[in-house]
């Protein structure tokens, strides 16, 4: 057994110094770090070339011989390498969680003279539809991104990023499956990519299929999914029926890529298996935001022969089917009814130079959702200030929810509407009369004023000019509408909800960060930016009547215990998966430090990723982290926390950052979006990169043993908050918008 100052391993064959004939041989061993370490993927380095590996088999022997306290580790890996004749100096190199490849052992080898007859290993390097039009759609944002660099050097570039072969591992025998995906080139949207195909065992019913990217934990996809393919092509085995898989599988940030997607097979008879490994190349949902027609000056079919020619001179092979033409035809519409991106310079910065007028007198509110959520909750405060001038309110939501009585509370009228129509809507005309139809529901021409919150609320943005109504949409989304509903509405719909950017009267951002998102369509010479807020004075007199140890106490906190509270409504954009790795690699780096600290993820509902994540902790097996359900009871939180944390993906300018701010709670938080305009980094909070959850194991262990640093950054905060975005600061601005759009008198 060989050992580093970081890890045991051992490489069963071939032997050091052993003479082997040239061409293709497989290297197989097994490798396992020391504590605190996690290894994610193996690779051999033979001269200039580099050899992907297959990690992650399991070994029940090593699970005993180091203690795991599970039944297997997956510590045995092996490497199809190219041998040329000569000397060979084998490099095998392990793929830390923290994303560094590190040098383990090495070994010489002699590779034999080639006889004439020997031929080098062909490489399967044809691409499906799928990999081939994923590429070219990265590619065409791709252009965005970098618009000093030119089309043949960006396309060279993406093809050489494609893993080849993409399948490291087929289904061994006796297992028989595919993983249609992900792609070669696949969105990791949340941390998250799709994991979809089939496997079966001809002769046992497999009782679970688990993936794995990391090796970190593994999880269950959905099983018995219908697979008409394989039950047409293996009729003689019954299991082949209905042995489709689907499910998300997470991926840490700071993975480089490609990164290996692991399939596992728990059969019948206790036994796991490795089944099908791939490799795919993975983008952010951020890059998926940006137009794919950065480039006015290049045409689609310009882009699309240059894609071609760089993955041929790369050894692919271009698909010519029906499968890509049909996929070719969707995303040269995409590209077509695409717009060019407005430089933010020709837009308006803020409100402070609108006329106020007198508050309109009836308000229209139109919500999403009655639900506990940040937007919602920005409404119902807009909605308090309103009223408190006496303005009737009439509040028209999709969606009933626990803040109706709050809202009935300042005698707001209640309307529940059903969007299905619009949204489901077959073609422009059945979306027109959708449109007319919800007009039809509640009287939108009996009031001066329609207020959007939301682009998911772009229904109401059209009924409102339908009634003829000036309207201003709230806009608290940091992504697209397209990315945002990801298929779930019609195109007819999704239409309406893009333009509405351009009906509206004024689009109001919260953050620059958000505004820029939406650069790509609309009006932005009719977008402002007028910040969110922090009721202060409502958060100070319920601050003035609690008791900090009482709270501590009623959770359970014990003396020189430590509280972390991530507050959010649990979702994969609020990166809650994410963050439970992080508080296990806390675990694993630091024991004591995690053993006196309670970790609370409190937003917990009903969903498939709540599902997800009970899993995933249960897992973990980390007793002190745990899920509470959303509340309306959720200040005491704040208060009673060392630190809060916010891991979203995603963010404008989160409700849960003020209130952290105004509870005087210190703050670690996902360096995204909005963010850092509401909290500086090192200033007023501790700011991460999201979804690294190295990076956030470190961020938490940095706070929790400096807590006068991290009461400094809390007290920053509060400054910042008093001082920036306070309630009566910015209300002001907020009411001002709202006369002057009523009033017609927005410059």
């Amino acid at each position: 057994m060989a050992e580093t100052a970081f890890s045991y391993s051992h490489l069963e064959s071939p032997a050091d110094g052993t003479t082997v004939a040239p061409g293709r041989h497989t290297l197989r061993g097994w490798v396992w770090p020391k504590t605190g370490g996690l290894f994610v993927d193996v690779r051999a380095r033979i001269g200039g070339q580099v050899f992907p590996g297959v990690h992650g088999l399991p070994r029940p022997d090593l699970a005993v011989h180091f203690g795991t306290g599970r039944p297997v580790a997956l510590a045995e890996f092996y490497i199809d390498c190219d041998l040329r004749p000569g000397p060979a100096t084998v490099v095998l190199e392990v793929l830390e969680i923290d994303g560094r490849w590190r040098a383990f052992q090495q070994i010489a080898l002699s590779v034999a003279p080639a006889h004439s007859t020997d031929q080098p290993a062909a490489t399967d390097q044809r691409l499906r539809w799928i990999d081939h039009g994923h590429g070219l759609r990265l590619l065409l944002r791709e252009l965005g991104r970098h618009p000093h660099q030119s089309l043949p050097e960006l396309a060279n570039e993406l093809a050489g990023e494609l893993p080849a072969p993409r399948v490291l591992r087929h289904a061994p025998p006796p297992l028989i499956g595919f993983v249609d995906e992900p792609a070669s080139i696949c969105c990791c949207r949340f941390g998250r990519i799709p994991a979809f195909g089939h496997l079966f065992h001809p002769e046992q019913k497999i009782r679970r299929i688990l993936a794995s990217v990391d090796l970190q934990v593994w999880q269950p996809l959905e099983i018995g999914r219908p697979s008409p393919g394989p039950s047409a092509h293996y009729p003689q085995y019954p299991n082949a029926r209905d042995c489709g898989f689907v499910g998300l599988v997470d991926v840490p940030a700071q993975l480089p890529n490609p990164v290996s997607l692991r399939i596992y097979a728990e059969l019948e008879d206790g036994s796991l298996r490795l089944g099908p490994v791939v490799r795919t190349r993975l983008h952010t949902n951020d890059v998926e935001k940006l137009s794919c027609r950065a480039r006015a000056d290049l045409s689609f079919d310009t882009v699309l022969a240059t894609w071609n020619g760089a993955l041929t001179a790369r050894g692919f092979e271009v698909p010519h089917d029906t499968e890509t033409d049909n996929f070719l035809s969707e995303l040269r519409a995409e590209h077509e009814a695409s717009g060019t991106p407005t430089a933010p310079v020709a837009i308006r910065p803020a409100v402070a130079s609108i006329r106020r007028e007198a508050l309109p007198r009836r308000l229209l509110l139109a919500t999403h959702g009655l639900s506990l959520q940040g937007a919602p909750r920005f409404l119902l405060e807009l909605a308090q200030a309103c009223a408190e001038t006496g303005a009737a309110i009439t509040v028209v939501s999709a969606e009933d929810g626990p803040l109706r009585a709050e809202f009935e509370a300042i005698s707001a009228a209640i309307r529940i509407v059903d969007c299905a129509p619009i949204h489901q809507s077959t073609d422009p005309d059945d979306a027109r009369a959708a449109i007319v139809n919800l007009t039809g529901q509640t009287d939108w021409r009996d009031c001066d004023l329609v207020v959007a919150n939301s682009f998911t609320t772009f229904w109401a943005v059209h009924a409102a000019k339908a009634a003829g109504k000036p309207v201003l949409m709230y806009v608290h989304e940091s992504t697209t509408p397209r990315l945002f509903y990801d298929r779930r509405l019609t195109p007819s719909a999704l239409a309406l909800a893009e333009s509405a950017f351009a009906v509206a009267d004024v689009v109001s951002f919260t953050t620059a960060a958000t505004r820029d998102v939406h650069l790509g369509y609309g009006r932005p010479d009719h977008y402002v930016i007028t910040p969110g807020w922090a009721n202060l004075a409502k958060l100070d007199r319920w601050i003035a009547t609690q008791n900090r140890d009482a709270l501590r106490r009623d959770f359970g906190l014990a003396d020189g215990e430590q509280l972390v509270c991530n507050i959010g409504t649990v979702s994969d954009r609020k990166g809650q998966h994410t963050f439970a790795r992080a508080v296990d690699l806390l675990w694993r780096r630091h024991p004591d430090l995690a053993a006196r600290t309670k970790f609370i993820l409190l937003g917990g509902r009903d969903t498939a990723f709540d599902v997800m994540l009970r899993d995933v902790l249960a897992e973990l097996g980390r007793d002190n982290l745990i899920v509470h359900p959303e509340t309306t009871d959720y200040l005491r939180y704040y208060l009673a926390a060392d630190l809060f944390a916010c891991s979203s993906y995603e963010e404008s300018s989160p409700r849960v950052i003020f209130e952290a701010m105004a509870c005087r709670s210190p703050i670690i938080a996902s360096a995204v979006h909005g963010i850092p305009e509401l909290v500086r980094p090192d200033l007023e909070a501790l700011l991460v990169p999201a979804g690294d959850t190295v990076r956030w194991a470190d961020a938490l262990a940095r706070m929790l043993c400096a807590p006068a640093a991290a009461n400094t950054l809390a007290r920053r905060a509060r400054a910042r908050v008093e001082n920036e975005f306070s309630d009566r600061a910015l209300m002001p601005r907020h009411l001002a918008l709202l006369s002057a759009i009523a009033a017609a008198t927005v410059p």
